[in-house]
């Protein structure tokens, strides 16, 4: 049980990769951003223009970390092999599995079609008792139906 639930889990260096690609995508957009405030301070000097060339790359660098946390390197595509694929999305899977099971349990169709359970009754021909419908013989007189 603690096994299964072991793999329906993220793993922590996959967490830890994941939050590492976003501190690089927050220092990427604040770097690319202090492009513009740099270039209204000092209009004639420097070229800050070389901050967003940088903190465009730390955005890309933190975007693909994001992803090979956030669904392993199978799952991301870098390497591929559809069952190490499917291990790594597998927590990604129970999850989408769970909200459809969530959000079809507030329909109320589908719960009216589960708690209605039909069964078909035959009425017997002697005595107009009702029956199963795989009955071969009548519960209240015994003849056969």
């Amino acid at each position: 049980m603690n096994e299964q639930n072991d793999k329906n889990e993220i793993s922590s260096q996959r967490k830890g990769l994941y939050y590492t690609g976003l501190v690089l995508v927050v220092i990427g957009i604040m770097m690319f951003m202090s492009t513009f405030v740099l270039s209204m301070m000092n209009p004639f000097g420097g070229n800050p223009f070389m901050n967003a060339v940088i903190g465009m790359i730390m955005i890309m660098i933190g975007n693909v970390l994001m992803a090979v946390g956030r669904r392993g390197l199978a799952g991301s595509g870098i390497i591929l092999d559809p069952n190490q694929a499917r291990e790594d999305l597998k927590p990604y899977s129970k999850q989408a599995g769970g909200m459809i099971n969530d959000a079809l349990e507030e329909v109320d169709v589908i719960q009216n079609i589960k708690d209605d359970s039909q069964t078909i009754k035959i009425r017997c021909r002697n005595c107009k008792g009702l029956n199963d419908e795989n009955a071969r013989y009548c519960n209240h007189c015994g003849k056969e139906l």
